[in-house]
């Protein structure tokens, strides 16, 4: 088990949301980082005395991280807000977070910048190391629990937030297979230097994560967000499920959420399972593609994965001109998975126009990385096959 501390405000609704999530496994109301030992909270309300109301949340980091309890503090606050939150006002009301252990410096700072970097004003929460913490009086803990009616600065939003987050995070670990939770890592290289280093896995299947994703499909926003950002696989699956069913009742509102989260769509099932379904479906109908190159020049796989493959849909429609576009731009790649999402695009165009396809290859198979090649040749017959991968490969 590890700790943290986190000041939000008033800490009766900072401990009551936070205890809400998964892997947290206690809670403890306090006083930190004040001028003298054992204050009472008579005279931490002076404001005279340095302490900041504040949370020690225990937590398990096998279930939830110290990013993602970052992040999840961060929507409970409005962190451009000096010594206030909601109508609190006061130096006790000063948002931070504290850590006991100097390891832990590295994630606060990098959650902090990722923050920063949604505002241009300064945050104003303090991040330092805990210099010392008293808990509260004995009414003071769990008060919420006690007094389910009583005072609280937390909206009813954020309170449902971390309610449903909790909710879904939970219902999909119950689905988990410990034999899968071994399988999954290696299948999707996670390993040190590999595609998908550092991602997480519970172990849930994608059938279980569907039928999840069909229960909570009305929640809202910012848990969708939430989810995208966790670190378990299955979190950014299920959010991105929730995403495509939310996409037929929303559908610009759900393609600008997803062209403006992509960092959380980030291993090749995620792409292929939303970019033909949000991005691919809403390009049917319009003549604007930029979208699509956009992505395709960007520095990230996962964002020129998801240009091609939302191309899935188009090609099912019969329309090819964007395919064989993207494909030709792709000519020169170097990553092993666009090669694949490329030759695999054309394989789906050469099953309805097989003269496209070959047109392409004529002028373009010595061109072409050679798993790009065999990909999008997949289907032909044993000869054919042979006849386009004995052409020499061209080194530009």
């Amino acid at each position: 088990m590890k700790e943290i501390y986190f000041a939000g405000g008033c800490f009766w609704g900072t401990e009551h949301y936070l205890r809400q999530f998964e892997g947290v496994t206690g809670t403890l109301t306090g006083y930190a980082n004040g001028y003298f030992p054992n204050p009472l909270y008579e005279q931490v309300y002076t404001d005279k005395t340095g302490y900041v109301e504040c949370v020690k949340v225990i937590y398990d980091p096998e279930i939830i991280s110290l990013r993602t309890l970052c992040r999840l503090f961060f929507r409970s606050i409005n962190p451009l807000l000096k010594d206030r939150q909601g109508n609190d006002i006061g130096t006790r009301y000063r948002t931070g977070i504290y850590w006991t252990d100097d390891e832990d410096r590295t994630v606060v700072d990098e959650v902090y910048e990722e923050i920063q970097a949604r505002y241009d004003s300064p945050l104003m929460v303090e991040k330092c190391r805990l210099e010392c913490f008293f808990p509260a009086e004995d009414y003071h803990q769990d008060y919420l629990l006690k007094n389910p009616g009583g005072y609280c600065h937390l909206s009813s939003e954020e309170l449902g937030l971390a309610k449903m987050y909790a909710r879904i995070t939970k219902t999909l670990r119950s689905n988990a297979d410990e034999e899968k939770k071994v399988v999954l890592p290696r299948f999707f290289k996670t390993g040190k230097g590999e595609y998908g280093e550092g991602d997480r896995f519970m172990g849930v299947v994608v059938p279980n994560i569907r039928k999840v994703a069909r229960e909570y499909a009305e929640v809202s926003w910012e848990v969708i967000e939430a989810l995208l950002e966790s670190e378990w696989h299955e979190c950014r699956i299920c959010a991105l499920l929730i995403l495509v069913e939310r996409f037929r009742k929303e559908p610009e509102h759900a393609v600008r959420f997803y062209l403006s989260h992509t960092k959380g769509i980030n291993n090749w099932d995620l792409v292929d399972m939303s970019a033909p379904y949000i991005l691919g479906r809403h390009l049917m109908q319009r003549e604007d593609r930029s979208s699509l190159y956009l992505l395709a020049t960007s520095d990230n796989i996962w964002e020129q994965r998801i240009a091609i493959v939302a191309t899935l849909t188009l090609i099912r429609d019969n329309q090819f001109d964007d395919t064989m576009k993207l494909a030709a731009m792709f000519l020169d790649t170097r990553y092993d998975l666009i090669q694949k999402a490329v030759g695999w695009m054309l394989r789906e165009v050469g099953k309805r126009d097989e003269h496209l396809l070959t047109d392409f290859l004529d002028e373009h198979c010595r061109l072409m990385p050679r798993t790009m090649l065999r990909y999008s040749i997949e289907k032909f017959s044993p000869a054919r096959r042979a006849y386009y991968m004995r052409r020499p490969l061209i080194l530009l």
